[in-house]
């Protein structure tokens, strides 16, 4: 990505009047550099929806500090504050993993619930998960949906599905630790 001088130039002036507050120069520098910043993170993160997502919290948090902007070169800037949030999404994306690798149960280790009243008590922990995170429960696990899917339907983003069924998953696990101690032990 290269720029005239006039570009630049241009980009002097945005960054002028937007320190002054002016809406339209923000909503100018959104326009040219939202769509290549978009690009650049999707080459971190392979996701279009959470390079959008980091590129829009990226230029909300510009918006806020427009007053204490001390910047010489704005696609500078942008580029380097988008590559960092990438790069703590990347780093958040990795600690998630790790953590649900220590704590995912071996299948194996497990018994298998076959009787009745076992359903029914995991039933009864999931119908005691706050109304939204049951029902995104119920879509991942039941009916089979990706978090996409699911972020689509309930007009949610799909960070929201993965935090809500992290929580689920913890609640269950944390809930069914009795009931699989009684079961390896009858």
């Amino acid at each position: 990505m290269t720029f005239s001088s006039e570009q630049i130039t241009d980009d002097k002036n945005l960054l002028l009047r937007l320190r002054k507050g002016d809406e339209f120069a923000f909503e100018r520098i959104f326009k040219k550099y939202y769509a290549p910043m978009v690009l650049f993170a999707l080459n971190y993160l392979h996701d279009k929806d959470r390079s959008e997502s980091i590129v829009q919290d990226m230029f909300v948090k510009f918006w806020e500090k427009r007053f204490a902007l001390d910047i010489s070169s704005l696609r500078s800037y942008l580029v380097v504050a988008v590559r960092n949030r990438c790069n703590n999404e990347l780093k958040r994306q990795g600690v998630i993993r790790n953590y649900e690798k220590s704590v995912e149960p071996d299948v194996g280790e497990w018994p298998q619930y076959s009787d009745k009243e076992s359903v029914e008590r995991i039933n009864k922990i999931i119908e005691e998960l706050p109304p939204r995170r049951k029902k995104i429960f119920k879509m991942s696990r039941l009916e089979g949906l990706k978090y996409k899917e699911i972020a689509e339907k309930l007009a949610i983003s799909p960070k929201t599905v993965e935090v809500q069924m992290g929580k689920a998953l913890k609640y269950l696990r944390e809930k069914l630790l009795p009931l699989k101690k009684q079961l390896l032990n009858s």
